[in-house]
């Protein structure tokens, strides 16, 4: 069938896919308590505080000139305000308790028996605590399932969708300042991270 749609029209396909939804919770409760709110789209941007948003947009360059970024990266690394927002658990209080969907990359914690995640990070882009340092905790949500989700590409961006609220949750891979008490999951194609330039 997505090949199907694929052949008639890309932007069919892309509904189709996003439409499609991968994992559900079978916790009743949650389901119902989603249902009776408004789901609010979340980016990434919206989890920091604007003071620490407006510290690491001042260090974010497009610049090609090599000594600009050099002299940038210097100045940063001086900068405890920019070191801080760097590991900030500081959060956004306006987001809590809201049903919402945010869009991003799964980094698995626990597998049960079966190899389903059990519990996992999402962080806004591919590779963060994997192959690259991870981002800031307030950058980090935390999700514990009851069952477990088999169908995780890590290449592969997701939109998650749940009810978010604070809650540090402290691992090896990193640490997150939100946890989110999960509903579905549905694929996402693009670049969820709309902070950082990549």
């Amino acid at each position: 069938m997505a090949k199907l749609y694929q052949k008639v029209s890309p932007a069919i396909y892309t509904l189709w896919n996003a439409e499609r939804v991968l994992y559900t919770t079978p916790d009743t409760s949650l389901l119902k308590t989603f249902s009776t709110r408004s789901i609010s789209p979340l980016g990434w941007a919206a989890l920091i505080p604007e003071a620490e948003k407006n510290v690491l947009a001042h260090y974010q360059t497009t610049e090609n000139d090599f000594s600009k970024q050099l002299a940038l990266s210097l100045q940063a690394s001086s900068d405890p305000a920019y070191k801080s927002a760097l590991y900030s658990t500081d959060i956004v209080d306006t987001v809590l308790e809201q049903a919402v969907s945010i869009s991003g990359f799964i980094v698995p914690i626990d597998l049960n028996a079966d190899r389903s995640v059990k519990s996992f990070f999402l962080v806004p882009y591919f590779g963060a605590c994997i192959h690259y340092p991870p981002p800031p905790p307030n950058q980090m949500i935390f999700v514990q399932l009851r069952d477990g989700f088999k169908n995780i590409e890590l290449h592969k961006a997701f939109t998650l969708s749940g009810i978010l609220s604070q809650g540090l949750f402290e691992d090896p891979l990193g640490t997150s300042a939100y946890q989110l008490s999960l509903v579905n999951i549905k694929p996402y194609q693009g670049q969820p991270d709309d902070l950082r330039q990549h």
